[in-house]
């Protein structure tokens, strides 16, 4: 029950509105959501004593994402290299203090990359052309293919497929998310052509050759998170969610996702 009640939680508040809102509001929701994603994988990662390291990344993670929302990523790459710059300085004196060392300076610049820019590439989607296509269809299929993967892996996985990082997945888990991650996506273009307007024309080959991609891109996602997890030995990421974890938790699949789909549609066009 708390799961379901954390995962109603979760559409009502973040899912719906990036849905069916103006790209706006799905840049104001990952203002809230990204940052979040950041705060928790430093809480696990920095001491406490060294948690000013992840403040300035966190301080740096706004513009940078403004920048991103606007499509400029020349601005985007000076915010990544000026926010480093105040980490190393900051790494510096809190060394010399006895209160960071160089492992937390350089993870602190890690958490810009990740979760922040690879997940700033959501944003780049959503404002180019069909935009609100390709979110959900990146979004779907990443679903679709943990979705797939979980349930056959369930029921018909034999095979483990990283033992040390996730010990429940299987080879026939992957083999079932990369299946109906290509079902969905299909569908999702099918329904979407037929009922609705597009700017674009995708031939069904590439959507299925990028469905498939996208399972893939997913499940690597999926384990960063675990390797994280394994490395500081915790459960979760966070509480945030009932039944779910933390933000991160939820997100860890999709993050590298829109990378791959940002660069692919740029092609396409």
């Amino acid at each position: 029950m708390q799961r379901i009640l954390g995962a109603v939680i979760l559409i009502i508040i973040f899912a719906l509105p990036a849905i069916f809102g103006p790209a706006w509001v799905f840049f104001a929701l990952a203002l809230i959501v990204l940052p979040l994603c950041q705060y928790e994988l430093f809480k696990v990662m920095l001491s406490s004593r060294g948690r000013l390291l992840g403040w300035i990344a966190t301080a740096g993670s706004f513009p940078l994402l403004a920048c991103m929302y606007y499509g400029n990523l020349t601005a985007s790459i000076y915010i990544m290299c000026i926010t480093s710059l105040a980490i190393i300085l900051a790494g510096l004196i809190l060394f010399e203090q006895g209160k960071a060392g160089a492992k937390e300076t350089g993870l602190a610049i890690f958490g810009i990359i990740y979760p922040l820019a690879l997940s700033g590439f959501w944003l780049l989607v959503r404002i180019g052309i069909d935009g609100r296509f390709w979110m959900l269809f990146g979004l779907m299929c990443t679903f679709a293919a943990d979705a797939g993967a979980y349930y056959v892996g369930k029921n018909l996985g034999r095979h483990a497929l990283a033992p040390r990082l996730s010990p429940k997945k299987t080879i026939e888990g992957l083999v079932g998310g990369f299946v109906s991650s290509i079902i969905f996506g299909s569908a999702f273009l099918f329904i979407t052509e037929t009922f609705f307007s597009l700017e674009g024309t995708y031939p069904v080959w590439l959507i299925v050759c990028l469905a498939g991609l996208i399972s893939i891109i997913g499940l690597m996602g999926d384990l960063t998170a675990s390797m994280f997890k394994r490395e500081y030995q915790v459960k979760d990421m966070g509480h945030l969610i009932p039944g779910h974890g933390g933000m991160l938790d939820r997100m860890d699949g999709i993050i590298p996702v829109g990378v791959i789909l940002y660069l692919i549609i740029q092609v396409l066009q």
